[in-house]
């Protein structure tokens, strides 16, 4: 049963199958929104580029920025150590007692609040009312329906 037409209309499928596939290809990357995709993907690229390094950049700022004033504050107890070393060996014992080195303040261990001595309590609200059954501005309802509203006040300043 083999009618001969069978291999050009085979190639002709094929022929078109391949056509229809270099053309969907050819048309995507020659179509007028692409290059603006693919500008707007490498501007995308570019811009998270500069981001994280810009991040690294105050990172490491930050980072020299804690042992600098780690080194300063070294150097400052060094010197007022040293003068305070001379104070005690050079001037009177009460002129002395003022230059005293630095020490670390003592801090307790665990500072504890007892339970009984906090009072939690909610926020009080103080704003100006039209009259003492209206809302006010911390109340659950207030500015909800768009009926009430914080009332106008001609002493606030714009």
């Amino acid at each position: 049963m083999n009618t001969g037409m069978d291999e050009p209309l085979f190639i002709a499928i094929a022929g078109a199958v391949i056509g229809l596939i270099i053309g969907y290809f050819t048309g995507r990357r020659t179509a007028p929104g692409s290059q603006t995709a693919r500008d707007l993907g490498e501007k995308l690229e570019q811009a998270e580029a500069a981001r994280e390094r810009y991040e690294t950049r105050v990172n490491a700022h930050f980072a020299d920025t804690a042992n600098k004033l780690n080194a300063l504050t070294a150097n400052y107890r060094d010197v007022y150590e040293h003068i305070a070393g001379g104070a005690s060996e050079l001037c009177s014992d009460g002129d002395a007692a003022q230059f005293k080195s630095l020490e670390a303040p003592v801090e307790p261990e665990h500072e504890t609040i007892d339970a009984d001595t906090v009072v939690v309590e909610a926020p009080r609200d103080y704003a100006a009312k039209t009259s003492p059954t209206d809302p006010g501005v911390l109340d659950e309802r207030f500015g909800l329906d768009g009926e009430e509203k914080p009332p106008q006040d001609s002493t606030t300043r714009s």
